[in-house]
């Protein structure tokens, strides 16, 4: 039924200004309802940040539309695109910069935006992100932009006259359709009762457009969203500061020649610091180097262009301040005992730093994790896991750190693997492997059979091999109710996973690691446990006795303290 010729068929073309009130609107709607996105998720463990890491991704993508100075539709998705591609966090905000990397690929050399190109950017944008992704799942944000874009067709194809309005919200009825056939699709979700999460969240990004062309367009709830480092917490640095100034820029190339630009700058400035970071296209590059002269890098950045968005932090200072906050905590790789430090000489091999060409670098949290990592070559600690997802631009930043040729990457957690990959295929002078582990207890397996002197492709092979040989057990509090393959979960109840899967649930840490083992101990021999913040090393003395003690076919448990947040216990079983 058509509407018309009222307010839906007066919106013909979109300029660049209301192209920007568009992307706000859409960030805004995003926020508001992040928090109902992440509770979708299917699992009640503390890691439901779908909602989260996308609204992360896209302010990213709107804080770079922000710095662009040009109000032509095609250089405003260019810098969105962009944006998103390197705040990207999780596996649905990897989606989303590719649905935003379709979009923005539909809409090149456009000026102004019309209901056609608008039409055709939805279809190319769930495209490019149905290729991005190596097994695309039906049931999915997959499956609602494909079903939006098909929405926004069919509607133009049936009345070619009608405006933005009228076709936005023919789109917005599609994808919601699709939206509730999602259930259907994945029996995970029905067993739920929930939607999809991602295709929630691409339907309120679609919200938040449709309410702007309409003049009632959401409006941001804070006037200033935290930082990224405030949201997602700090990378650690070490204590020997050798340059103490962490500089960055964007310049703005006198000339279109970006590639050249980014070889050139890489070059000149390789001498005056470390971690030096230049990525960038054809007219405008991000510089990021911690030096000692930042006026002088300042300066290189002029002769090639105009600079903005200057950040220069003073590292030390800022050492200082994470060292006093950290005084409080407990170091538990001091603890005593032989428990609680982790014995490195199981793998002489591993204890070395990596190679001047090959450097290790995982995603971590919890400082006993992190130095178990650091003593087993471990080079680079990447701040993150567990509802702290880290972006691309984390992974490139700490690539670009080394100088080694190779570099291998553990990313530990499933929903981190996407960002971790999506880091490696923009680097192009180094060799990236990353290992698709989802645990740290998988990284340590693998790394116990590192050798340096090993080419990287047979290593990555030894340490795949090796990563299928061990299962991973977790002991966690749930945190929303939930019905995940016939346990009825309710908020606050000890849950025991296998390898990611729910089997058992209960109200005491220690009985859940028991019953777990009643259920899923298969043929391990070795036991290792490592206890998280909120347990002291008593209890986990106590846990290990009881387990010798019930199952005969363990020969040894050992116990080490990680520190690791919200989960009790995580357990490598061998």
């Amino acid at each position: 039924m058509k509407s018309g010729k009222g307010l839906d068929s007066g919106l013909k073309v979109i300029d660049g200004d209301r192209f920007r009130e568009m992307l706000h609107s859409a960030l805004a709607r995003l926020e508001e309802q992040k928090s109902l996105v992440d509770s979708l998720n299917v699992f009640p463990v503390p890691d439901g940040d779908t909602g989260t890491n996308m609204y992360l991704t896209l302010k990213e993508a709107i804080k770079e539309i922000e710095k662009e100075e040009s109000n032509r539709v095609d250089d405003i998705c260019d810098s969105m695109a962009r944006g998103a591609l390197m705040g990207a966090r999780g596996n649905s905000g990897v989606i989303l910069s590719q649905l935003l990397r379709g979009f923005s690929q539909a809409s090149s050399g456009k000026k102004l935006l019309k209901i056609d190109d608008m039409v055709a950017a939805l279809d190319k944008a769930s495209k490019v992100a149905y290729n991005g992704v190596l097994k695309p799942v039906e049931g999915t944000i997959l499956t609602v932009s494909r079903e939006a874009a098909r929405g926004a067709k069919k509607a133009l194809e049936e009345d070619s006259g009608q405006g933005f309005i009228y076709i936005l919200k023919r789109t917005l009825k599609t994808a919601n359709q699709a939206l509730q056939k999602t259930p259907e699709q994945l029996p995970v979700l029905k067993e739920a009762e929930v939607v999809d999460a991602g295709g929630q969240g691409y339907i309120y990004i679609l919200e938040g457009m449709y309410q702007a062309l309409k003049g009632k367009g959401y409006v941001s709830s804070t006037s200033e969203v935290e930082t990224l480092e405030e949201i997602v917490g700090q990378r650690e640095y070490a204590a020997d500061i050798k340059y103490t100034y962490c500089t960055q820029m964007l310049i703005h190339l006198n000339q279109n020649n970006g590639q050249q630009e980014i070889d050139s700058v890489k070059k000149d400035l390789n001498n005056f610091g470390d971690s030096l970071m230049v990525v960038g296209s054809d007219d405008i590059i991000k510089v990021h180097i911690h030096t000692n002269h930042p006026g002088v890098i300042l300066e290189h950045g002029l002769k090639i262009g105009m600079i903005d968005d200057i950040k220069i932090d003073n590292m030390k200072s800022q050492h200082e301040e994470m060292e006093i906050k950290k005084a409080g905590h407990q170091n538990l790789a001091a603890v005593h005992g032989t428990s609680a430090s982790f014995e490195v000489n199981r793998n002489e091999s591993a204890q070395a730093e990596a190679t001047a060409n090959r450097t290790v670098i995982a995603v971590a949290t919890g400082e006993g994790i992190k130095n178990i990592l650091r003593e087993l070559g471990v080079k680079g600690i990447i701040h993150g896991g567990q509802s702290m997802n880290p972006s691309t631009n984390d992974f490139l930043e700490e690539i670009n750190s080394y100088q080694a040729q190779e570099i291998l990457i553990f990313p530990n957690n499933k929903n981190v693997i996407s960002a971790a990959r999506q880091a490696a295929e923009m680097i192009e002078d180094k060799e990236i492997k990353v290992i698709p582990t989802t645990s740290f207890t998988e990284a340590i397996a693998c790394l116990m059979v590192y050798n340096e002197d090993e080419d990287l492709d047979s290593l990555v092979g030894a340490m795949e091999e090796e990563r299928q040989q061990i299962r991973t057990a977790e002991v966690t509090r749930a945190v929303k109710d939930s019905k995940v393959k016939g346990l009825k979960i309710k908020e606050g109840d000890v849950i025991g996973l296998i390898d990611g899967n729910i089997v058992v649930k209960g109200s005491d840490y220690s009985r859940v690691v028991l019953k777990l083992f009643e259920k899923s101990l298969e043929d391990e021999e070795l036991i290792t446990i490592y206890f998280g913040e909120e347990i002291e090393e008593r209890r986990a003395v106590n846990l290990r006795n009881k387990i010798l003690d019930r199952f005969d076919s363990i020969d040894e448990v050992e116990i080490y303290g990680g520190q690791q947040p919200f989960y009790p216990y995580v357990i490598s079983l061998e």
